[in-house]
């Protein structure tokens, strides 16, 4: 076969990428107008940082859950099985991994969280506590949860690590498909601490998902990974329950090691339940 040369290697990648990017962009697309349309048709008497505080996460919810109705309908039209294009298969589930999936999740967000969190008593500043409860700041707080604990891991993994991650897979090997989707995952998480984070996370997620060939592990993972924000900020919001729980920065190290044990224990179990060496 005729080695290929640099130029055509290169169309080649620029057509693999923009093929990979069609379920980004709807993903990008879908919430901004399910939110525009729903201040213009039902919010306009709101000011749009009023409205943002009142309605943004459930307008948000709506355009991720449309994000995956068109994703299913483009796989109907061209004739080919969603949960196959996503890699979603409900019924070949191993429940102890599932399980084992949720507890990795929600170990290592703590350990990683903890650390995190206890950068600026080590001399590095960052904005990650604040940043962590901003998301639970305003109004729709119920959406707010389910945004970030059922629909952001479910319309994230089957664009992320389904649809984009299986393009790639054509092409290039597991390691490199990967990288490109974990780097992608990454940058549209905006800052440089969430950009580290969210690489990390996603490199793990898409480790798992071509492993098992099933994503349904990845978003039993990534609601794990969500899920301790969530109660972070449920007890900050008790003072009696954040001064008993998180009374002084030895308390948040003590979180973190257990969070990075259990991870350990959990990973180390997952090899030898797979089989793998």
């Amino acid at each position: 076969m005729e080695e290929k040369s640099f130029q055509q290697k290169l169309w080649i990648w620029i057509a693999v990428f923009l093929k990979g990017a069609r379920p980004l962009l709807w993903y990008i697309l879908m919430p901004a107008l399910s939110m525009s349309l729903g201040y213009v048709l039902f919010h306009s008497d709101m000011d749009a940082v009023e409205f943002f505080s009142y309605g943004s996460n459930f307008y948000t919810a709506v355009g991720m859950l449309l994000t995956i109705y068109v994703l299913y309908r483009g796989s109907r039209k061209r004739g080919h099985r969603f949960f196959e294009d996503a890699s979603l298969y409900l019924d070949q589930l191993d429940w102890k991994k599932c399980a084992a999936a949720f507890g990795f999740g929600i170990a290592m967000a703590v350990a990683v969280s903890s650390a995190i969190t206890l950068l600026p008593r080590w001399g590095i500043t960052n904005d990650y506590s604040d940043a962590s409860q901003n998301m639970f700041r305003g109004r729709d707080v119920l959406f707010t949860i389910v945004t970030t604990v059922l629909t952001a891991p479910l319309a994230e993994e089957i664009v992320f690590r389904g649809y984009m991650l299986n393009t790639f897979l054509e092409y290039f090997d597991e390691k490199w498909s990967v990288v490109f989707v974990s780097a992608i995952f990454a940058v549209c998480h905006g800052e440089l601490l969430w950009i580290l984070y969210a690489f990390g996370m996603g490199a793990i997620l898409a480790w798992v998902s071509v492993r098992e060939d099933n994503i349904c592990y990845g978003i039993l993972l990534h609601i794990g990974f969500n899920l301790p924000s969530m109660v972070n900020w449920l007890i900050r919001a008790s003072v009696p329950a954040s001064q008993v729980l998180f009374e002084g920065w030895w308390m948040i190290l003590a979180y973190g090691i257990a969070g990075g044990l259990v991870s350990v224990l959990i990973y180390r179990w997952y090899f030898r339940y797979s089989g793998i060496r």
